[in-house]
């Protein structure tokens, strides 16, 4: 296996086996379970339908502008993890469940926009982890997520100052920009799930898959 591929896989099947058990929970049942694909080469983290499976990058093969980026992002979290750990934190454990609600939009096959889907994720997401804590023991789960949203004082809104559009309009007509800078690819998504933490009344996880995948459960009438 190698370099790097033990530690991906060591956080985040764990996270894949509990996710899809809540699944099952919640009265659903998947045609398939996906797997945990390690790349071999810097990319996205995603969730692949070609291969039913969630992609993640190990720490080792990132390039170190992207190791200095992460060295930056661990200075402003909230858990005084180091560059390296913050990475493995959230892009081989945390992200997994939203990648997963990605794997839940393909088996619902309902149609959704760019931003209905990543929202929605986040959304999963946040319920999932606030619903099953015990998936990543190391740190309370408000935590975590506030580790993952965190952003330097003079972080600017993602829409520019001279756009009137919506922001999801504007995240739908401008998306092939918005992922082409990593930085304001992530300050949407950090924006999407501060407003999921903030929802209320607080969306449990069988809501958030039932809003993915608005089936009645098995087994009722």
């Amino acid at each position: 296996m190698q370099a790097g591929a033990e530690t991906v896989v060591a956080q985040a099947q764990p996270v894949l086996d509990a996710f899809y058990d809540a699944v099952v929970a919640c009265g659903r049942l998947p045609p398939f379970k996906p797997s945990i694909e390690v790349a071999t080469t810097h990319g996205a983290t995603q969730y692949d339908a070609a291969s039913r499976a969630v992609v993640l990058v190990p720490y080792e093969v990132l390039p170190p502008p992207r190791r200095a980026a992460m060295d930056r992002f661990a200075a402003i979290g909230t858990l005084g993890l180091s560059g390296r750990d913050q990475y493995v934190e959230v892009f081989n454990n945390l992200v997994v469940a939203h990648e997963l609600g990605h794997w839940l939009q393909e088996v619902a096959q309902r149609p959704l926009t760019r931003w209905q889907a990543e929202y929605q994720a986040n959304q999963i997401m946040v319920a999932f982890w606030r619903g099953h804590p015990a998936a990543y023991p190391a740190a309370a789960t408000e935590q975590r997520l506030a580790n993952f949203v965190a952003q330097p004082p003079n972080m600017r809104d993602p829409i520019p100052d001279n756009s009137d559009a919506d922001i999801e309009d504007y995240f739908n007509a401008h998306i092939a920009e918005i992922e082409s800078n990593p930085m304001v690819y992530a300050s949407f998504q950090k924006m999407m799930v501060r407003r999921a933490m903030a929802e209320r009344p607080a969306l449990g996880f069988c809501d958030a898959v039932a809003l993915a995948w608005p089936q009645q459960p098995y087994g009722s009438g």
